[in-house]
């Protein structure tokens, strides 16, 4: 059970607040400081999770500031800094930190972007010495990094291997792009990850020469939020970083402009691997300023309303079978730090790509000429609105992360920082008082600029036509200026359902205590599992399944099966179509989705506490009142062929389907989507199959896990699932006896153009046990194998940035284990990091782990879990999980034992079983030449 930007136009809006707006207040629990060296800080008591805090070293220097023979140099000072200093030799620092719970890449982690190096650090905070060593971290990232010559050298196949895992269709895009794009700027030449040619030869001097210059004082900031009184961090930053020193000369910094550049500037690239056509329109515009005053939160709630009312009329244009795009957007973008671009774009329909282009403008021109409904206002306000409520309600259940990213931002842009609730006062007080004349006027103009940038993509094919320099100009004078008809909408009053159920009535009543749910049996035989919580307070977690599924279609109404759901959900439920549905739930929180699966069917969905009987309403039109629209299912289908006319152009795609194929030993049943396959969709049966998937829910379980009130839900749940239709059918999923291959096989598949191989390899076979016992012996050997092929292969070859190990055991449909290996390399080196890995491998069999790398597992997984366990999200995923398998619900809270009782021997034994080297599938991507960079 588990299972771009749209339209905030930059034109400055003309509101009736005076000239002098008022000061929007800050948050008054953050303590901002400035050192007399200049090194800010953003403090911030937070107790949600408890014991943790998340803590940030935010350096404003980034590859924008690097001198011609530092070409990536600025990400690589950022790798050096986990590769020794002041308090920590060498990977000390890595065997720290996950010796007291946490996870390098997962938890700890860092970034280099073109204007800044943001460093990553959450930590325990329940003991006084790890945040005090915490701090000393820090305080080595600031200012103690060692740049040892030996792992420099070792750290550049490293940086090679994460340049070569960014490789792509994408990476020939930026490449043809950007240096357009950014004509006259350092970004056009300046990518975070750096020029091959210096990154493989680096050397310590202009590294450390980077670090001098950039890490100092005045350019840093510590960020920290969480379980640990304000006072004391105040005091650990200025002890820590009080006495940094900024060079004598210090360099100035300033920011790369990007040049404004008059008219109409046209990037035209077509690549082998692209899957789509289309066309991208970025328009200068004057930049905001920060985001301080009232004004500015008008003009922020302005341009989200109309930012809401675009997106959604471009959405339901793209529904329509005659659409020419298969999505679209516009709306205003931050190109850089402090250049704001009007941006369009469109996904087309193959061949369509000007018609398209033609069609997103026109939908701009109809804003700009006619305005905004009434109706559709009114609903973005409601919607808007909800939302601000939601937040200021969630506040003092927020993450500390969540606080994290606005203090971050605060502090890079200069924006104010301030609650969720004072946003949602100001929403209730502006938002009644923004006009249609308002809303009006920020939309006129958006498009227009004298800096204008064109980027059209496309497959590379014969027989392709691509839009001229003079077609796209002539559509956008032509749309500046059309003349449009009004927006017009269709709009259904009334109630969600028309005619409500005979209620059910609850039979019995379960307590489970040690989990603290309760469950109902109901009259038409649905069980229904309960978990009040206060982990937030305005969200109710809602999920329904039953076993059948798929495997209970032959294999020729398989394709049939998969769509259904996608089918109903394009066509919509009851009286409404999906646009109307739409519009009906504007301001309310209600979202519930139907899946079949291959072993179940199922419902899931979200409400919060005043939206709870809307939701119940929307639960019963899903399971009850499927529609098939023919007008939204030859949409879909538009959108499909466009969507996989060219899927076989992906190196990616080629992998997985060799994967697919055979893990699924060539059944019928483990297929890819092509486009043949595609076009033998029969909507009809589709349509059949859902309703009999969804027909009777005698033996459907319901799981209901957030802030809810008991006695007022039940007489929900017995009017709305009580009230769904029951014939007492007993169903249970059938395997289909899909198996993946016997012994050893090795698959090479060769497509794309890029340098770099990817291995993916599986141990799969049967298994006796898949308890949660069973399940926390794999993952302990999957974790500690990853670790140790981080360190062969990335820390002691330098031949990978990142390796993946993963061990799932499932019991349904049968008892079997999987675990997958994954990463990339040179295609030269494919074979020699295989063997290597299988040298780590071995030993992991033959020896288990050390107590020291059990004890890591044992220390990171209860400190993950120890946050996991106050989510809804973790609750709803163990009842879902523990009804499916049968297991106890008990078991759920025994985790902690669970790991206590974890030995050195029963990893050891699991490694052994789930890594068996008689049953391996290895899988390698080469490129189609065997060429090396």
């Amino acid at each position: 059970m588990r299972r771009l930007l749209l339209a905030l136009l930059t034109v400055a809006v003309v509101t009736p607040l005076a000239a002098q707006s008022p000061v929007i207040p800050t948050d008054t629990a953050v303590h901002v400081g400035v050192l007399a060296n200049g090194f800010r800080y953003f403090v911030r008591h937070n107790a949600t999770p408890a014991n943790r805090l998340e803590l940030r070293l935010v350096v404003r220097a980034g590859s924008i500031l690097e001198d011609a023979d530092q070409r990536g140099l600025a990400h690589f000072v950022e790798h050096m800094a986990f590769n020794g200093t002041t308090h920590f030799a060498k990977n000390d620092l890595i065997q720290y930190l996950e010796s007291i719970g946490v996870r390098f890449g997962a938890d700890l982690n860092a970034s280099t972007s073109f204007d800044e190096t943001v460093y990553i650090l959450p930590v325990p905070s329940d003991k006084p010495e790890l945040v005090d060593r915490a701090f000393d971290i820090l305080q080595d990232w600031a200012a103690g990094v060692t740049f040892d010559s030996t792992e420099v050298v070792n750290e550049r196949g490293v940086v090679m291997g994460e340049w070569r895992s960014g490789l792509g269709v994408g990476s020939r895009l930026r490449d043809r792009e950007f240096p357009l794009l950014f004509a006259g700027s350092r970004y056009a030449d300046r990518l975070p990850i750096g020029d091959t040619a210096i990154i493989a030869h680096a050397e310590p001097g202009p590294i450390k020469r980077f670090y001098h210059d950039w890490y100092r004082p005045d350019l840093m900031a510590v960020i920290a939020v969480g379980d640990v009184p304000a006072e004391r961090l105040e005091a650990l930053i200025k002890d820590r970083f009080g006495g940094l020193v900024n060079p004598a000369s210090p360099r100035p910094r300033v920011d790369a402009p990007v040049p404004e550049v008059p008219g109409t500037r046209l990037s035209v690239v077509t690549d082998p691997e692209l899957t789509s056509e289309s066309i991208q329109l970025l328009v200068r515009r004057p930049n905001l300023p920060p985001y301080h005053t009232e004004a500015d939160e008008r003009r922020v709630l302005v341009n989200a309303l109309v930012s809401g009312i675009a997106g959604q009329r471009l959405s339901d244009l793209a529904r329509k079978p005659e659409a020419p795009f298969v999505n679209a957007f516009f709306g205003p973008s931050r190109l850089v730090r402090n250049i704001e671009v009007f941006a369009l774009s469109v996904t087309a329909k193959e061949g369509r790509s000007l018609e398209a282009f033609e069609a997103a403008l026109t939908e701009r021109r109809r804003l700009d000429a006619h305005g905004v409904l009434p109706a559709e206002l009114e609903r973005a306000k409601a919607s808007l609105l909800r939302a601000r409520e939601q937040a200021a309600a969630e506040e003092q259940k927020q993450f500390s992360a969540g606080h994290v990213n606005q203090l971050l931002e605060a502090y890079l842009t200069g924006n104010s920082f301030t609650t969720s609730g004072t946003r949602f006062t100001l929403a209730r007080r502006l938002l009644p008082a923004i006009t249609l004349e308002e809303v009006n006027a920020a939309i006129r103009g958006g498009a227009r600029g004298s800096d204008r940038f064109i980027a059209v993509r496309a497959p590379e094919r014969a027989g392709l036509v691509l839009p001229t320099r003079a077609q796209l100009l002539a559509v956008l004078d032509r749309t500046d200026t059309a003349t449009v008809a009004a927006w017009t909408e269709t709009v259904i009053a009334g109630p969600l359902v028309v005619q409500p159920p005979t209620p059910g009535r609850v039979v019995s009543t379960r307590l489970y205590p040690a989990i603290g749910v309760t469950e109902w049996r109901l009259s038409n035989g649905v069980h229904v599992l309960v978990k009040s919580t206060d982990f937030k307070a305005d969200q109710i977690l809602i999920g329904a399944s039953a076993p059948g599924g798929l495997s209970l279609l032959p294999d020729a109404d398989l394709l049939n099966g998969m769509m259904a759901t996608t089918i109903v959900q394009q066509s919509g439920f009851g009286q409404f179509d999906q646009p109307a549905l739409r519009r009906r739930l504007a301001g309310k929180v209600a979202v519930a989705f139907p899946v079949i699966s291959e072993t179940t069917q199922e419902i899931g969905g979200l409400t919060a506490p005043a939206d709870l009987e809307t939701f119940f309403e929307l639960l019963y039109l899903v399971a009850t009142a499927p529609r098939l629209d023919t007008a939204a299912v030859a949409a879909f289908r538009s959108q499909g062929r466009t969507a996989l006319a060219n899927r076989d152009r992906q190196p990616g795609t080629a992998l997985s389907d060799t994967i697919m194929v055979t893990m699924g030993g060539n059944s019928p049943r483990a297929q890819p989507l092509t486009l043949a396959r595609f076009e033998t969709l029969d909507p009809q049966r589709a349509f059949e199959i859902y309703r009999e998937r969804f027909s009777d829910f005698s033996n459907f379980t319901f799981t209901i896990v957030g802030n809810v009130n008991l006695d007022s839900l039940k007489p929900l749940v017995e009017r709305w699932v009580g009230g769904l239709p029951a014939k007492g059918r007993k169903e249970r999923w059938i395997d289909r006896k899909v198996r993946p291959p016997e012994g050893q096989v090795t698959k090479v598949v060769r497509k794309g153009k890029e340098p770099v191989s990817r291995q993916v390899v599986f141990f799969t076979g049967s298994t006796d046990a898949t308890n949660a016992a069973a399940a926390l012996a794999g993952d302990a050997a999957a974790q500690i194998l990853e670790t140790r092929l981080l360190e062969r292969l990335r820390e002691a070859m330098g031949a990978t940035y990142s390796v993946n190990v993963s061990t799932n055991l499932t019991a349904i449909p049968r008892k079997q284990y999987q675990t997958v290996i994954s990463f990339t390399a040179t295609p030269a080196q494919a074979d020699t990091l295989w063997s290597a890995a299988w040298e780590v491998i071995t030993s992991l069999r033959s020896e288990g782990p050390t107590a020291d790398e059990l004890q890591k597992f044992v220390e990171q997984t209860r400190r993950s879990t120890e946050v996991d366990t106050k989510t809804n999200f973790w609750w709803a995923g163990m009842l879902g999980d523990h009804t499916e398998s049968g297991e106890p619900f008990d078991d759920i809270v025994a985790w902690n034992a669970r790991l206590g009782a974890l030995s050195v021997d029963m990893v050891r034994d699991a490694a052994r079983q789930y890594l068996d080297p008689t049953r391996l599938a290895r899988f390698i991507l080469l490129p189609e030449t065997t060429a090396t960079p």
